[in-house]
């Protein structure tokens, strides 16, 4: 999944860039899929259709609900720069928690 804050067209441009063979991101919610509060996007993780305790978002902000704050894990924004491994420093952490859920369920770490 990817969820922007982004509209839809520039997130259409996004995956062109991040998926030009349609292989890896299978769906893609915007602006459109966000609740509207003050004229803030929020990304409201429930409208995935997917059972919280096994989801987990990364984003350079936390522009989720509060009750969802458990789920949000901030990562540096991208610059551009085509060397940026960041990302790569998480897979422990995802590891370890795609094993807790495996084994115990989300709650279950430590």
């Amino acid at each position: 999944f990817i969820y922007t804050t982004a509209k839809q067209d520039y997130a259409k441009k996004l995956l062109d860039v991040l998926d030009p063979r349609k292989k890896l991101i299978r769906h893609c919610l915007s602006q459109s899929d966000c609740v509207c509060s003050r004229g803030c996007y929020w990304k409201d993780l429930t409208r995935l259709g997917r059972d919280l305790a096994k989801t987990v978002a990364l984003d350079h902000t936390i522009q989720g609900f509060p009750a969802q704050a458990a789920n949000w894990i901030t990562v540096p924004q991208w610059g551009g720069d085509p060397q940026d491994e960041e990302l790569l420093g998480l897979l422990p952490l995802l590891g370890q928690l795609g094993q807790a859920v495996r084994t115990r369920g989300w709650g279950g770490m430590g």
